[in-house]
C-alpha cells in the first residue's frame, strides 16, 4: 500500500487458510518474504508440513484481493488451540491486520469448545509481547523451550472462567 492511499478497515477480508492450496500460498509467502518480514529470514518456521498441518486452523488476510497477512495456527483433538506465527505484510503493519487474525482464531477457537489458546514469542520482541498482553494473554518466560538456549515467553489466554 503506498502513502497515498487510505486504508479501508471494511475491505479486509478474514478467511480459512484451507480455502486455499497451503503449498501455493507457502510458495507466494516465501517469494515475498521481505514484505512480510523484511531482512529476517523467517523460511524454517514455513516447512511445508506447518502449511499442510495447520491449513484448518490458519487465516489469511486479504486487502482487495491481495494477501495482507497471515496466520498459522491449529486446534488439535486433545490440548490447548495454538498459534505457530502470524505476520502482516510491512505495507499493512499498524493497521489491525494482527489483531484481527488473532481475534479471529480466538472466535474460532470458542465456537470449537476450546479451553485456551497458547503462543509464544522470542524474550526480546517486546512488540510481540506488547501484542499478545494487549489481548489479555499472559506470558512467563520458559529457558530451553524451543532447545537449549532457545527461551521463549509462553502466552496463554483462557478462554472459559474455569
Amino acid at each position: 500500500m503506498t502513502e497515498n492511499q487510505s486504508f479501508e478497515a471494511d475491505s479486509l477480508i478474514i478467511s480459512p487458510l484451507d480455502e486455499l492450496d497451503p503449498l501455493e500460498l507457502r510458495e507466494e509467502i516465501i517469494g515475498a518474504q521481505e514484505k512480510f518480514w523484511g531482512e529476517r529470514d523467517l523460511s524454517a518456521h514455513h516447512e511445508p508440513y506447518w502449511f499442510r498441518q495447520f491449513a484448518a486452523g490458519g487465516l489469511i488476510a486479504r486487502y482487495k484481493n491481495e494477501i495482507v497477512g497471515y496466520l498459522l495456527g491449529v486446534f488439535p483433538k486433545e490440548g490447548p488451540s495454538y498459534i505457530h506465527l502470524v505476520s502482516a505484510r510491512q505495507d499493512f503493519r499498524h493497521l489491525g491486520i494482527g489483531r484481527r487474525l488473532y481475534e479471529a482464531f480466538i472466535a474460532r477457537a470458542k465456537a470449537n469448545g476450546e479451553d485456551e489458546v497458547q503462543a509464544t514469542a522470542l524474550p526480546d520482541n517486546a512488540n510481540a509481547i506488547a501484542f499478545h498482553s494487549s489481548l489479555g494473554f499472559e506470558g512467563s518466560r520458559l529457558e530451553d523451550y524451543a532447545g537449549p538456549g532457545e527461551d521463549r515467553v509462553f502466552f496463554t489466554l483462557r478462554l472459559t472462567d474455569e
